[in-house]
């Protein structure tokens, strides 16, 4: 009777706390939701992050698409910029529908903040990295983190922006891949600027986005990396970038 009576009580106990099946479906879902209809997107204040439609491309023949190579082209843009269609829009791989004017509005809106921004034109004039290159010739903002995602079959894929890419550098004058390891930031220039080029996450200090990896001054140098299609959806498919700022206080 002791023997059976604990056998309920525990069994009772385990029911209260195991999640139905309801519940694990109900939270599988929560992570990639609310979800954007296509031309649209979707702001989370509560999960810090903006999320956008894009369809795949593979630009073969563009810089640093399955080469070795440098670019100041975004691996991901928007079709539309600046009134106008994207200047740079057969360059990207994940190509946005809305124009990037939106997404900056859903960064700002998310609190996100630009502090370094330039035109194009102004950027240059601070390019390379020379013995009297000061903090104000990097692009600078609130640091962000991006990634790609999409469903195949029953189960959602997501990787890390960075994760598409590799790098390579010279060590003692001989080239070694690595892990590509940009740092992001939310400087806002192609929007304030209005370049026109439609770029998100430019691969270098570029100002003819609105995310650059800042880790070298305007334009020069550019690291030399390498975007694997293998790792990306086929060209058409639909997929989500999430987009998530650290937004300072």
């Amino acid at each position: 009777m002791i023997g059976n009576l604990a056998f309920l009580m525990v069994s009772t106990a385990m029911a209260l706390v195991a999640p139905s099946p309801v519940e694990e479906q109900k939270t599988d879902g929560e992570l990639f939701a609310p979800l954007p209809k296509p031309g649209t997107l979707s702001i989370n204040k509560d999960r810090g992050e903006v999320i956008l439609h894009a369809t795949v491309q593979h630009p073969l023949g563009k810089p640093c698409i399955g080469d070795w190579g440098q670019r100041i082209q975004a691996f991901v843009g928007c079709s539309k910029a600046a009134g106008a269609d994207a200047t740079m829009s057969g360059y990207f791989v994940f190509l946005v529908d809305v124009p990037t004017e939106e997404v900056y509005d859903a960064l700002i809106r998310l609190g996100a903040k630009p502090r370094v921004h330039y035109s194009m034109q102004a950027g240059k004039k601070r390019s390379g990295l020379k013995p009297d290159t000061k903090p104000e010739d990097y692009l600078q903002g609130d640091p962000v983190l991006l990634s790609v995602f999409w469903k195949e079959g029953d189960h959602w894929i997501e990787r890390a922006y960075q994760d598409f890419v590799m790098e390579r550098v010279l060590v003692d004058g001989k080239p070694v891949e690595k892990p590509w390891t940009p740092s992001f930031v939310f400087h806002g220039s192609g929007a304030i600027h209005k370049s026109g080029t439609g770029c998100i996450a430019c691969p270098c200090d570029c100002a003819g986005g609105i995310i650059a990896d800042n880790r070298y001054p305007i334009y020069d140098p550019k690291p030399i990396v390498r975007f694997d299609l293998g790792k990306a959806p086929p060209p058409q498919a639909s997929v989500y970038i999430r987009i998530r700022p650290l937004s300072s206080r």
